[in-house]
């Protein structure tokens, strides 16, 4: 139960943390209530990718776990953006980018993409979590 909590809480505020990342795509829920059962759907979908594996007999380790978790993420976030009030991901601009002889120009980035760049990235610093946690 206190593992439990503990992956619970830090999971929230992984999601927390990248969702506010993408500030120009995203646009969070006012209400802390709709708030809050965003971020509990997003870690109750985190916290079942390893029993969900065990299920298909797949061990939960760092790949597996990253790529389960961000195909189940890419789902729950587009069930989201469909059906959850005031959550909204939008098409936004990338500005570019200029790395000495590196360059990108910019484009504009839809939101099915902003929705798998988002599940990669919650779920590889929940991967990164789950590997270097010390329990």
């Amino acid at each position: 139960m206190k593992k439990s909590l503990k992956s619970l809480i830090v999971f929230l505020l992984i999601e927390y943390f990248v969702l506010t990342l993408f500030d120009g795509a995203v646009k969070l829920p006012q209400n802390f209530v709709y708030l809050l059962v965003i971020l509990l759907i997003l870690s109750f979908t985190l916290m079942i990718s390893c029993p969900l594996l065990s299920f298909l007999t797949i061990k939960c380790k760092f790949p597996t776990f990253l790529l389960m978790s961000t195909l189940l993420l890419v789902g729950i976030l587009y069930a989201l953006k469909l059906f959850m009030i005031d959550f909204y991901i939008e098409e936004f601009f990338f500005d570019g980018l200029s790395l000495g002889s590196l360059q990108i120009d910019s484009f504009n980035v839809a939101p099915i993409v902003t929705i798998v760049i988002l599940a990669f990235l919650i779920s590889f610093v929940s991967a990164l979590y789950r590997e270097l946690d010390v329990d």
